[in-house]
């Protein structure tokens, strides 16, 4: 089967890489119709997303031409954005294609139900991709609970938490993001399987983000005989176990239970448990793959009863394989489209509820967000080197630029990030453990047929910079590298230089560690900080619960899951990004993201690796 893949995202990723695996294993003969599906295409909208991906994965063809696409395979797997999920199956089904779709299929009954027909009337396999319910754990789990052997069913509670970075597609998509949208599918499966699909209410309590969507919902299900309980969360964690409690007793299925990798079945008598253990391969996409193949070579002809002989037991047995597979796929519509129902009715609750209030009105426009350099021009350039900075300095209407300092072994404030310099330099030791003239020895590639560079010490850098601080009002945030290494007397050697530069109100001192930029004020009660961390709570507040002292906050962009406190309105918020590359031994590739919509969580700065893309408008 020639398998073409919708996507180049996150889970696309994954599938390709277990496919790539599966291909390999060493039980490859028993596992021979799975063998038997190659990935041919993969498609996205923008071509050099679908080329980058292609490359990567050694996939022979890419397109953004979906009628070339459909040429290239025989079936789909759609691995999109979650608003497309039903364009995308509807467009693959009316041209002949099997789809297995990622979760949710859809976001309404109605065009659930649409989607399937369309499936059924043209003998095409159509299935909601929900790993879980593939998988060996899960299938005997649900053995058990049919079997009566915990009694009737009376309450399911399933949980699916997992923090999540909120600049990812998760939070960014106002429309179909949220948590529930993400993980409630799966939180649903047991419910809609073991209380079955006719409840008589569902209500939906949710804590939400900044823009609207939720980071934590509550969706309580009503059956009159019984009750059922589906969390989600994107920023809030909670144990992940699935309960099946029961008349007789009870199934506890310990977190990530989705894995359904081993279960407890527990009873009145606490002495009187039974533990099961099932077989777990990779991620749980091969079991999903696997049973959507056998149902595509069941609708394409398989084994018909006239070709079967009596004694060809492997031919029976395939061929009731098959007739299972196609009564759990009937089982697996049903929970599809009431699945689907219940999204509908979750986005509809949330799109009327009164309580919701997206404060635009209170954001910083994203025009007005201020640009860094992280680390200068980090992304052209090797990063914390001269050449970096300067092209950063060059930029017109740049902000300011982010550097980092440490102290060498006899001493000297050294420009760099890393405590070892392994990552950018030809040296593999970490800077404390060097002296200034060695650490002057290391070089650094800067590619491309220029020249090496060296470390430069924070006064090489500040006399690079002090004309641009002087004449155009540039600023320089030096983070000080003090959470791992306690370098004594780092703070007072940096003031100094920085004094001697006479460039104090040009500087901005921050640190992951509170009592490094809280020093910097007892030593000049003048001079600006920020606290680094991951989240505004981190910033704002040690372990203990006691305020930090800092004049700014300097969140990762990742970590704004939360709107800014209102007592910080007006606070500057300057966020940093961890996931664009760097120059230097960076594999990742650069999106297309626009980190200035952090503004809606009440950031006023960024600082990024590629600040010409927000300044520059010839790059």
């Amino acid at each position: 089967m020639r398998l073409g893949v919708i996507g180049t995202g996150r889970i696309a990723d994954r599938f390709t890489e277990e496919m790539l695996r599966w291909h390999k294993a060493d039980n490859i003969d028993s596992n021979a119709k799975l063998c038997d599906v190659d990935i041919t295409c993969v498609y996205n909208p923008h071509i050099e997303s679908a080329k980058r991906f292609a490359e990567s994965k050694n996939i022979p063809e890419y397109t953004d031409n979906p009628l070339i696409f459909t040429e290239k395979c025989d079936a789909v797997y759609i691995a999109s954005p979650h608003g497309t999920h039903e364009d995308y199956t509807k467009r693959m089904l009316l041209a002949g294609k099997h789809v297995m779709c990622e979760k949710p299929l859809s976001f309404s009954k109605t065009m659930a139900i649409e989607l399937y027909s369309i499936a059924h009337e043209r003998n095409l396999v159509l299935m909601e991709a929900v790993k879980t319910l593939h998988c060996p754990g899960f299938l005997d789990l649900s053995g058990i609970v049919r079997d009566g052997r915990i009694g009737k069913i009376r309450d399911v509670e399933a949980c699916f938490t997992r923090l999540t970075p909120s600049n990812t597609r998760e939070y960014e998509d106002e429309t179909y993001g949220g948590s529930f949208t993400e993980f409630g599918t799966y939180a649903l499966l047991p419910i809609l399987s073991f209380m079955g699909t006719e409840y008589k209410d569902v209500r939906f309590s949710s804590i939400m983000a900044e823009n609207g969507v939720d980071v934590y919902t509550r969706a309580s299900f009503d059956y009159g005989s019984g009750f059922a309980t589906a969390k989600t969360g994107l920023a809030i964690k909670s144990e992940g176990q699935l309960l099946i409690s029961g008349e007789k007793g009870y199934i506890l299925v310990p977190s990530p239970w989705w894995l359904t990798r081993s279960y407890d079945v527990r009873y009145e008598d606490p002495n009187h448990i039974e533990h099961f253990e099932s077989p777990f391969i990779g991620t749980g996409l091969e079991y999903e793959t696997e049973f959507f193949a056998e149902l595509v070579y069941g609708r394409q002809g398989g084994l018909c009863d006239k070709d079967l002989k009596p004694d060809d037991k492997d031919a029976i047995a395939e061929q009731r394989k098959i007739r299972t597979y196609e009564r759990l796929m009937d089982e697996n519509i049903k929970l599809s489209v009431s699945s689907a129902d219940v999204m509908e009715k979750f986005l509809t609750t949330r799109r009327n509820d009164d309580n919701i209030r997206i404060r635009k009105d209170s954001h910083v426009s994203k025009e007005d967000v201020k640009i860094w350099g992280h680390r200068g021009c980090c992304y052209r350039y090797p990063e914390n080197t001269i050449s970096a900075f300067m092209a950063a300095a060059a930029l017109p209407g740049i902000t300011g630029i982010e550097t980092d300092v440490q102290l060498t072994k006899d001493g000297e404030v050294v420009v760099f990030h890393d405590e070892n310099v392994k990552r950018v330099t030809d040296g593999d030791r970490d800077v404390k453990d060097y002296t200034f003239s060695e650490i002057e020895q290391l070089r650094i590639d800067a590619g491309e047929g220029r020249a090496a560079e060296h470390i430069p010490s924070l006064d090489e850098f500040l006399t690079a910079m002090e004309p641009y601080c002087k004449h155009n009002g540039m600023l320089i945030n030096i983070e000080l590298k003090t959470s791992r290494y306690r370098y004594e007397g780092i703070e007072e050697k940096t003031l100094a230089i920085v004094n001697k530069h006479g460039l104090e109100r040009y500087i901005v001192y921050s640190s992951f560690l509170a009592d490094s930029i809280e020093l910097m004020k007892k030593l000049d009660p003048y001079c600006s900080t920020g606290m680094l961390a991951m989240t505004y709570d981190d910033c704002l507040y040690r372990a203990d619960g006691t305020p930090i002292v800092a004049d700014a906050l300097h969140p990762y962009i990742g970590g704004l899951t939360t709107q800014l406190p209102e007592d910080k309105k007006g606070i500057t918020v300057i966020a940093w990004n961890g996931e664009e590359p760097f120059f230097t031994n960076d594999k990742r590739k650069l999106s297309d993201k626009d980190l200035r919509e952090s503004a809606q969580f009440g950031v006023t700065d960024i600082i990024t690796n590629v600040p010409e893309r927000y300044l520059d408008n010839s790059t």
